[in-house]
């Protein structure tokens, strides 16, 4: 998988200083400051010069396992010092890393596989209380592919001893594919999201420029395997000669603990990570180091907003973005005024948004993805004239301030994390006891959603939240997609054409939760 330019019709000029691949930066990083922490794990801290030898030592593992340049590594692995060094190996023999949440698990392992066809899988044998190495071998030899499973832990115990970093085996392109990552759309089906070496590098870079960071530590708790914590808690933090402070599991009092043990400045996740250090800080009674908290992946409060500033002494900047589209759009540290509680702010660098006719926001600029993994789904995603189809629909001021009004995808948003509706819906309707079932998102004050099953049962039969749950227990998904919610009703709100109106259905469901007609899991 070598270069792709579908998204590349526009010639932007901040693209040009990015004329190097992602292996290449951090092999000149490595030798100019060697010394310097990368990643903090735990007690570890680790400089360049020892990343760059642990990712040396992967290199060498995907070599043997007949990795080759341009080939896809799939890696499952939690946020440990071990997925950076993983990630480097993969990049800097030229190889496409494609991270996998390690909440996913067999079925969706192997729809991911089916589509990317990996050489590798790199995975984790002692982590989160799953075998990950049965689990990764069971979706390979299902899908019929020669894939070697590499367990990262044998690969790498502990920490190399300190030594130079050895050279890079290829020097892949700046328009080459660096990542493949996958994102839930609205047929159910995975869509894999291809960016290159400079759409990331440039992401990665304008973020540490509208917040000035230069040798900051970045605190990371959003998973690795996501947008999010690959571009601001890998990359952004190589470009700003900084460090990074992992968090694996979500406690937020731990987080503080971190946060303030190693100084973390800065960082990106989702609205119920801030929900939870508001409180946490607030318990504490003191300020946080942090200085701004980028937030979005998920409705975000303004009162939380306001809250979360005063109980940290930060500035929070709500922010718009995509797999597709990282950041479109951001809330600076030194905007005023109310609307910054309130909108996404205004656009990055080149980046370019407009309105359809119906309201959808259209995008495009130099951090825009390169195209999709099966370029059948680049044609509807496109308009003619080269913007992206967010599914987003938008309002823009004239002075350019963006604020997200609500969306066309038929996906819940729960915790930062798309969740397919059809996905879950297919698997409900398999139950015998349900007539009709409808997905969707209820609003929640911590999680921005939670997702509520609406079903129509067959004639005499009962159903409860517990019996869904078993339901799902036996199709190997992932639990975060599970209903939390279930409301019976006798029918649904359909269009002239038999479509289930979701927008009603999402009215009446709130209606339903205020009144206490919902069941909940808690």
């Amino acid at each position: 998988m070598r270069e792709r330019t579908r998204a590349a019709g526009t010639a932007y000029a901040s693209l040009e200083p990015w004329q190097r691949s992602i292996g290449e930066v951090f092999a000149e990083t490595a030798a100019t400051l060697p010394e310097t922490v990368y990643v903090i794990d735990g007690d570890a801290r680790i400089d360049r010069r020892t990343l760059a030898s642990a990712a040396a030592i992967v290199r060498g593992a995907l070599v043997t396992a007949g990795v080759r340049a341009g080939d896809v590594v799939s890696m499952q692995l939690s946020n440990t010092w071990r997925t950076i060094a993983a990630m480097h190996g993969a990049w800097a023999m030229g190889a496409v890393v494609n991270p996998i949440t390690t909440i996913y698990r067999g079925s969706e392992l192997e729809a991911i596989f089916g589509s990317a066809t990996p050489a590798a899988v790199v995975v984790a044998s002692s982590a989160r209380g799953v075998d990950f190495v049965a689990q990764a071998r069971s979706a390979v030899a299902a899908t019929g592919l020669d894939a070697a499973v590499l367990d990262i832990d044998a690969i790498l115990p502990a920490p190399p001893a300190t030594r130079p970093a050895e050279p890079a085996i290829t020097a892949a392109e700046p328009t080459d594919v660096a990542l493949l990552m996958f994102t839930s759309g609205t047929t159910g089906t995975p869509k894999g999201v291809l960016h290159s070496h400079r759409t990331l590098l440039y992401e990665a870079a304008s973020i540490g420029e509208v917040f000035g960071l230069d040798g900051e530590a970045v605190f990371m708790p959003s998973p690795l395997a996501h947008v999010t914590g690959l571009l601001y808690g890998v990359l952004t933090p190589l470009l700003t000669h900084g460090s990074v402070s992992l968090l694996d599991r979500w406690d937020p009092d731990v987080a503080a603990g971190l946060i303030e043990r190693d100084g973390c400045a800065f960082t990106v996740a989702a609205t119920p990570f801030l929900r939870g250090l508001a409180d946490s800080y607030a318990r504490r009674g003191t300020p946080s180091s942090l200085r701004s908290f980028v937030c979005g992946g998920a409705d975000i409060p303004p009162s939380l907003v306001a809250e979360a500033e005063r109980a940290m002494g930060l500035r929070v900047s709500r922010t718009y973005g995509s797999t597709e589209m990282p950041t479109l759009c951001i809330v600076r540290p030194d905007d005023t005024g109310p609307d910054r509680l309130t909108s996404e702010g205004h656009l990055i660098g080149e980046a370019g948004a407009r309105l359809a006719d119906d309201g959808e926001l259209e995008v495009r600029g130099p951090e825009l993805f390169v195209g999709y993994l099966d370029p059948r789904d680049d044609e509807p995603a496109f308009t003619d004239d080269g913007w992206f189809r967010t599914g987003d629909l938008a309002s823009i001021t004239p002075d350019g301030l963006i604020t997200i009004t609500g969306r066309r995808k038929d996906l819940i948003v729960r915790g930062g994390e798309n969740i397919s509706a059809k996905e879950v819906e297919d698997l409900l309707l398999t139950h015998p006891a349900i007539s009709d079932v409808a997905m969707i998102g209820v609003p929640d004050p911590l999680m921005g959603e939670r997702a509520c099953a609406v079903v129509v049962l067959e004639p005499g039969a009962e159903l409860r939240l517990a019996d869904l749950t078993a339901h799902l227990d036996r199709r190997s998904i992932a639990r975060q997609k599970y209903p939390e919610l279930l409301w019976k009703v006798d029918a649904f709100p359909r269009t002239v054409s038999g479509k289930v109106q979701k927008f009603v259905l999402r009215q009446q469901a709130a209606a339903a939760a205020a009144a206490g007609a919902l069941e909940s899991r808690g």
